[in-house]
């Protein structure tokens, strides 16, 4: 379908469900942030991460009003003023921003308690379970007082907007908000509601390792929407599972995808996320990125390995450069021949386990580049920054691209990289990225922990003949290119607009 088709469809669905109406987004992280400057002024700042970005472009096609929490200080203050959030949110009202808030503390438990330290890590599979994590009182207290509550005060700042409209139309994001939709139910109850999580869901047996109360409240918290959504089919029958197991009284129909309860039925579908491709394109080719792509290009050799990702565990940066250096030590002559460049965006520096895994990734890097490294060569050059046009300049030169996390709900970055390629650049993939079930049939497939088996697909790809280079990245561009961001956003538009009828 084509650019200018994909748009029609896509406002067609957003007419369907939404007629006049607005489409209500609520996400923890909103599209823009507020700080605090020196004379006292808010200075608006766009929203960074996957989700922000993806969801960033709907405003192009259909009416929103977007809630976030209200993160900082500055965002408390701004909250109030009404003519500051539209000139932020871009003032031509296609986008107005809106903050839900609640006391510092509490907002520091839902997120800095539950949140990230323990659904992140819990749904990534990351937890060493002999050790961690320890559900104590204070885990529970913040489970009732941060993250129930702040989920509540979330349905608050979407139900404000929704006033006089008894069926609005409102979707929810992430694993922040499992349970607003329960409140903004009981307040609205022909409302049409839908949740998408964006990370992964993990089988039936990781749930089980922390308390009933917590696991038994997120299943129940997401049975309150009409759609429940997932990045990959694997993920919505893990879900399904899930409530097979801890939901007694609930009614599981794998074959209709649907769960019943209580007289709600709850529909499980899978969308997976995706990338405006023209506005992705658009960046790389800018002219501060082409200046950034030869400043690179200088500083490497006659080929390039490239990484782009946060700088955080479940994205397996050690295990990567570790089948660099068993590349270097089995095949001497790539030695001052093959660069690996890694742009690592740091991320929730706050949590030990995050700057532990940092400073892993350094020491690494610090002793393959002591081990291999040459008088005008050096083996890994990290860039610590989020430049989103400079990551994208790094991956329009790379001949090769790894992306090899442990687990990921998607990962943009594949995509990305298939867009922006200009050197037709081979994707070595996890098979537990959610992005491989789309993409499998185009890339080097690596099992995340396998080193050995990573490092023999990086030789695979600096060895693979041009033309299957380009036959398979023009594969995998034309399946970006046709389930772009608009046709994810153009299913669950259209699955809703069923629903309402």
């Amino acid at each position: 379908m084509s650019p200018a088709k994909a748009d029609d469809a896509l406002g067609a669905a957003a007419s369907a469900l939404l007629g006049d109406r607005r489409l209500i987004i609520a996400t923890n992280r909103g599209p823009v942030s507020f700080a605090a400057t020196s004379d006292g002024s808010l200075r608006p700042r766009r929203g960074s991460g996957g989700l922000v970005t993806a969801l960033g472009q709907v405003g192009r096609h259909v009416p929103v009003t977007w809630v976030a929490a209200a993160m900082s200080e500055g965002d408390r203050r701004a909250a109030s003023d009404l003519k500051l959030l539209r000139q932020a949110a871009g003032g031509d009202d296609a986008v107005r921003l809106r903050f839900a808030t609640v006391e510092r503390s509490v907002y520091e438990q839902a997120y800095n308690v539950i949140a990230n330290p323990l659904l992140w890590f819990l749904q990534h599979q990351m937890w060493n379970l002999p050790e961690r994590p320890v559900i104590d009182a204070s885990t529970m207290r913040a489970w009732e007082r941060g993250y129930v509550a702040m989920n509540d005060a979330f349905a608050a700042a979407v139900l404000a907007q929704t006033r006089g409209d008894r069926q609005p139309r409102i979707m929810l994001h992430d694993y922040h908000l499992y349970t607003a939709a329960e409140p903004i139910r009981r307040a609205r109850p022909k409302a049409v509601l839908s949740h998408f999580t964006h990370i992964p869901w993990p089988p039936s047996s990781i749930w089980l390792a922390i308390a009933p109360a917590i696991r038994e409240g997120i299943a129940v918290g997401l049975l309150a929407n009409d759609v429940v959504g997932f990045q990959t089919a694997r993920y919505a029958h893990n879900f399904m599972r899930m409530v097979e197991t801890f939901v007694p009284d609930a009614k599981v129909d794998y074959q209709t995808r649907t769960v019943r309860r209580r007289r709600r039925t709850t529909h499980v579908r899978h969308y997976p996320i995706s990338i405006d491709v023209d506005a992705t394109t658009r960046i790389a080719t800018s002219r501060a990125a082409r200046r950034r792509a030869d400043q690179l290009l200088g500083a490497t050799r006659e080929r390039v390995i490239v990484r782009v990702d946060r700088l955080e565990p479940s994205k397996n940066i050690v295990r990567g450069f570790l089948a660099y250096e068993a590349l270097l030590q089995r095949h001497p002559r790539l030695r001052g021949r093959v660069s690996f460049l890694a742009f690592l965006v740091p991320s929730r520096t706050g949590l030990r386990e995050y700057g532990d895994y940092g400073r892993s990734v350094q020491n690494e890097v610090d002793r393959i580049n002591a081990r291999f490294g040459r008088a005008g060569w050096r083996p890994i050059q990290i860039f610590y920054e989020n430049d989103y046009a400079q990551a994208l300049a790094g991956l329009s030169i790379a001949d090769v691209v790894l992306v090899n996390p442990l687990v990921d709900g998607m990962n943009l970055v594949a995509k990305e990289a298939v867009v922006v390629s200009e050197r037709d650049a081979v994707l070595v993939l996890s098979e537990s990225a959610g992005a491989f079930d789309q993409m499998a049939d185009g890339v080097l497939a690596v099992a995340s922990a396998d080193v050995l088996g990573t490092s023999q697909a990086l030789m695979a790809a600096l060895e693979m003949p041009i033309e299957e280079r380009r036959r398979r990245r023009a594969k995998l561009r034309r399946g970006v290119e046709r389930e772009d961001i608009t046709w994810w956003l153009r299913r669950q538009l259209e699955d809703l607009s069923e629903l309402k009828r």
